[in-house]
């Protein structure tokens, strides 16, 4: 992982005592930088701008560019004394006539300003940052260049600074030192002014509001969004039809945190986006229990210090989506890693995470977490992530930790905010779970914007950079850049992500391809891929599998079990790949239809394709080296399942790449060695044995069918048992009587038993059956007595519930 590189004071005085020497020595001095002036902004005549019925004066001294020009931002002052901003890219207005401003219960910023001072020239500021994150140039640096200036606006007594930065990929500003006027002590906001109005014709790209930033993107036309009215959590997508643009938020909690998370807000008939307080919990409806959400009450004042700042207000601005995807303004406007805290980064590495929560849900069991700690061993993946319950052997995660080291693994645990409040208990925990050698913590349920709980998130990187503790947020707000200022961050929930599907669809395969262009741009996105399809979403092999390169995370949970990843075709592709890119390209795509990406590590390139709608995408290899690679083709079959080709290519060739209906594919390019191999799955069908899926027998009582990932067919059938009543039958046919061996596929997650009738007359008994979980199948075996032509065979328990039941397999020839 690379990390942020800063001159340090130490090179900067060597700096200007050689610069000192050389014009000692008689060499030409470089001329100084001429002074900057503080001067008074004055209003121009009357521009014909308006804000509504507002009319609106120029204040041509304000006007900022990038530092190539492409972007400027204007300013204005209205009739009503507030101050407006607008902005272009390529002469085009992006961003119309917008209002700037705070009220508070002391002073309203938003209209009535006195005086305007400013100097008279934009700072430049020019520094080159690394990150785990990923960009789109070779060295995988970050440029954080932009023009600053900053605004000075008074009111009697009141005062604040509107800083203003212009990227040539983006515009932000924010609003520091905001002075109340009646002195030191808390100050109160009352509410934000500020907002976004978008060019007619505009299309747009977010949900709703969640507590936990997981809600379903919609698009919406400009006339969808003006009749809409409504609140919408960041980021925001949108496109003019030339230009693409996102909305969010940097620095939320990287800097000093005194002021809340916003939403953006909408009013039926305006097509204005009003940034507003965001949402907390709600003290009336608070809980204890670490597996329960609170409830949620709207901010409606901001109680803060006086002199506070609140966090920037940007705008990514691009001609095409790959700038837009590979942006780094929002990282660029937090602040630089403090290299006092951060004396060492060697410790913070992004890798894979074997997570038996998803497959398994209950944690209690120490045994299965060892299973997923070999998995990982055995894989190449870096960690572990032992989720809620694992306390139930918190005497044993010493233990656990030590034996993971030994294997190359590093255990992450899970904790709720109500055990974070206080950085004595994050302290706490964290100490003792560094001395246990734990290496990342997964933090869950904040669910809210208000600044005592965006201190916490603040606390827990900090107070884990301390222990050497990596940190990933969940139930939390969208990433908003702090990983340049926290490195060890690294990476948030903030999504509608796989974990929805353990008892649901959601989210849609439409919402799966907005996230690419949306919630995934402004930061690491911990979505869990499952990368083995999903039958009730609808979603191909392929489509799953590709998400683990689309979708990037510094620390890449995959949802599905250990016990089933080994027999997965794509196994060895997710085990190669890395979860931090030198590069990344997205080289085509439109939100919610179709997206592919090319991503490089090193010497191997990647390629990830999604597509709603069946499509052939044709991909150009122009970015390969010369010579000769290998194409490791991960596609759909015609069942939907996944398949594997190999195609030698260069890079004067072209990939194509045929996808169905919410279909997909990845693709290994490299000249290295690939083993492809997989262990063969314990339902795989043998030869001299008839079969017969469960979901196609005859279901009695509660007995029902359900999806169950690694079964034939996706499919299984549960709540047999528990009453003999409750069952699946089958009817079966053999040349001869005779004794035959009957196979049954079931999938269980603790011991279980079944009861066998034959023919409504001979009983069996199958017991001790246990097994690697419920979606994972297991095998046995029992010899039966069978008529010779049809015979019935009854699957059910009398007493308690039976394993679930993939399939049934009966003998050709009796045994």
């Amino acid at each position: 992982m690379k990390l942020f590189k800063r001159v340090t004071a130490t090179v900067l005085a060597a700096l200007m005592l050689a610069m000192s020497l050389a014009g000692c020595s008689g060499e030409e001095k470089e001329e100084p930088e001429e002074p900057k002036n503080l001067i008074t902004v004055s209003k121009s005549v009357m521009s014909g701008d308006s804000y509504g019925d507002t009319k609106l004066y120029a204040l041509k001294d304000l006007t900022t560019s990038s530092p190539n020009g492409k972007i400027e931002a204007k300013f204005w002052q209205g009739e009503d004394g507030g101050i407006y901003y607008s902005v272009e890219s390529d002469g085009d207005e992006v961003i119309g006539a917008s209002k700037l401003g705070l009220t508070l219960s002391s002073c309203d910023f938003s209209a009535g300003i006195e005086t305007i001072t400013a100097y008279d020239r934009a700072d430049e500021i020019e520094d080159e940052y690394e990150t785990a994150l990923t960009v789109s140039l070779d060295d995988v640096s970050c440029l954080d260049h932009c023009m600053e200036r900053e605004i000075f606006l008074k009111k009697g007594s009141a005062s604040m600074t509107v800083e203003v930065r212009l990227y040539d990929d983006g515009f932000a500003y924010r609003y520091a030192d905001v002075d109340g006027g009646s002195g030191n002590g808390t100050v109160y906001v009352l509410e934000e002014k500020s907002d976004i109005n978008l060019p007619e014709g505009t299309t747009t790209f977010a949900g709703g509001y969640s507590a936990t930033y997981e809600f379903d993107y919609i698009e919406r036309s400009y006339d969808e969004l003006v009749n809409h009215g409504g609140v919408f959590n960041t980021p925001l997508t949108a496109y003019t039809g030339e230009k693409w643009m996102l909305f969010s938020e940097s620095d939320a909690f990287a800097g000093e945190v005194n002021y809340v998370k916003s939403v953006l807000e909408t009013q039926s008939g305006s097509a204005s986006l009003g940034w507003k307080f965001g949402f907390d919990r709600d003290p009336a409806n608070e809980v204890t229990d670490d597996l329960a959400s609170p409830g949620h009450i709207r901010i409606n004042e901001v109680a803060t210090d006086n002199l506070f700042t609140t966090p920037w207000r940007v705008a990514i601005i691009a001609d095409d989506l790959d700038t837009l995807a590979n942006s780094s303004v929002i990282d660029s406007l937090c602040p630089p890693m403090d290299e006092e805290l951060f004396k060492s980064t060697d410790w913070i590495q992004p890798g894979k995470v074997s997570w038996s929560w998803w497959s398994g849900g209950d944690q209690s069991n120490y045994d299965v977490q060892v299973d997923h700690v070999d998995f990982s061993a055995e894989n190449g993946w870096e960690y572990c992530c032992l989720d809620a319950g694992w306390p139930a052997f918190e005497d044993r995660i010493k233990e656990l930790c030590d034996y993971a080291k030994d294997k190359d693994v590093g255990i992450i645990l899970w904790v709720n905010y109500l055990h974070l409040k206080t950085p004595e208990e994050i302290e706490e925990l964290f100490s003792q779970w560094h001395e246990w050698g734990v290496v990342g913590v997964k933090t869950d349920y904040f669910e809210s914007d208000d600044i005592d709980v965006l201190e916490v998130m603040k606390n827990c990187a900090e107070i884990g950079a301390k222990y050497e503790l990596m940190i990933y947020y969940h139930g939390c707000i969208n990433p908003c850049g702090e990983t340049r200022t926290y490195p060890n961050i690294m990476s948030s929930e903030a999504v509608l992500g796989e974990e929805f599907r353990k008892w649901s669809t959601s989210p849609t395969p439409e919402n799966c391809l907005m996230y690419p262009f949306t919630r995934n741009i402004v930061g690491s996105m911990d979505y869990t891929p499952s990368c083995i399809a999903i039958t009730k979403t609808g979603e191909s092999a392929g489509f799953s599998i590709a998400k683990s390169i689309v979708y990037e995370s510094a620390l890449q949970h995959f949802a599905s079990s250990a016990y089933a990843f080994p027999y997965f075709l794509g196994l060895p592709l997710i085990s190669r790949m890395p979860t931090a890119w030198d590069e990344s390209v997205m080289i085509d795509g439109y939100p919610g239809d179709y997206v592919t990406y090319m991503r490089r590590s090193g010497e191997d390139y990647y390629i990830g394709a999604m597509t709603l709608e069946a499509r052939t995408e044709t991909v150009s290899l122009d970015f390969l080296p010369d010579g000769e690679f290998t194409a490791y083709i991960y596609y759909d079959d015609e069942n939907r399942e996944l398949a594997l080709m190999e195609q030698t290519v260069t890079n004067a060739d072209e990939l194509t790449l045929d996808m169905p209906d919410i279909g997909g594919a990845a693709v290994l390019i490299t000249q290295g060695d690939y083993d492809t191999s997989v262990e063969e799955a314990p339902n795989a069908k043998l030869e001299g044995y008839t079969y017969y899926e469960c979901e196609d027998g005859t279901l009695s009582g509660a007995a029902s069918v359900s999806d169950g990932m690694m079964c034939s067919g996706g499919k299984k059938v549960g709540y047999v048992g528990n009453g003999s009543f409750n069952s699946v039958t089958h009817t079966v046919t053999v040349d001869e009587a005779g004794e035959y061996e009957l196979l049954v596929y079931y999938c269980t997650g603790e011991e279980r038993g079944i009861n066998i009738v034959v023919n409504d007359t001979d009983r069996y008994e199958m017991t001790g059956l246990s097994g690697a979980g419920f979606d994972m199948p297991s095998t046995a075996s029992i010899t039966i007595s069978l008529n010779a032509g049809e015979n019935t065979i009854k699957l059910t328990r009398n007493s308690g519930y039976a394993p679930d039941l993939d399939m049934i397999a009966v003998s050709d020839e009796p045994v």
